[in-house]
């Protein structure tokens, strides 16, 4: 018998018709076993506080799926289908998520120090409370996202989109912010020390108040930016 079949449930389904799988809560070594014989759809897996540190899932379908607490750091997901996952406190320290889909994903309190979040997708997400100290955001998405109280210490965000964007009591200081688009994006009481502004794409009015207000200046049409000491 072959290994894919060894490890199917008692109630699969025998037919040629390759069906989602739904896993059991924090089966990791199924899911593995699962990936290593091709499989890579598994929405809505319960999968909370899962170890799954340093492991190979790229393009794998974890969309809905249940990974509260769940230990992923120094995995591979790029391009892997995380929406409307659940990652509240996840443990994500250095993780690849390179064009992954993260839209309307659940990732307050996480821990993304270090990741690797280039060109991904993070519409809509709940950031609140999230470490994203040292990550790369460049080119990624995070249009309506809720980034309040988040740690973005020295993390890159060039060229985002963070049009809409809640960056309220968020800390930014070194952080890279070189051509992201700020439109209605809401800055309020976030610490901005030493953050890196210019070339900043559909800027509106309001925003930049906001940002002026708290010492930045915009000296000319170009946005060359600095901060007043």
């Amino acid at each position: 018998m072959s290994l894919a079949k060894s490890i199917l449930p008692m109630n699969s389904v025998d037919s040629n018709e390759k069906l989602p799988t739904v896993l059991k809560t924090s089966s990791s070594d199924e899911l593995l076993q699962r990936y290593a014989v091709g499989d890579r759809d598994f929405p809505g897996s319960k999968l909370s506080g899962a170890d799954l540190n340093s492991n190979n899932l790229s393009r794998t379908d974890l969309s809905r799926a249940n990974l509260k607490g769940a230990h992923l750091s120094h995995a591979n997901l790029s391009n892997a289908n995380l929406s409307d996952a659940n990652l509240i406190n996840a443990e994500l320290l250095g993780v690849n998520l390179n064009r992954a889909n993260l839209n309307s994903t659940k990732l307050s309190g996480a821990d993304l120090s270090g990741a690797d979040l280039r060109d991904t997708i993070l519409s809509g997400a709940d950031l609140r409370g999230a470490n994203l100290s040292y990550a790369d955001l460049s080119g990624a998405s995070l249009r309506l996202t809720d980034l309040r109280g988040a740690n973005l210490c020295g993390t890159n965000l060039r060229n985002t989109n963070l049009n809409d964007a809640f960056l309220n009591y968020t800390n930014l200081e070194n952080t890279c912010l070189l051509g992201a688009k700020l439109k209605r994006t809401d800055f309020k009481d976030a610490n901005i020390k030493n953050a890196i502004f210019g070339h900043n794409k559909e800027l509106s009015e309001d925003t930049q108040l906001q940002l002026e207000m708290q010492g930045i200046v915009f000296e000319d049409s170009e946005q060359k930016i600095r901060q007043i000491s």
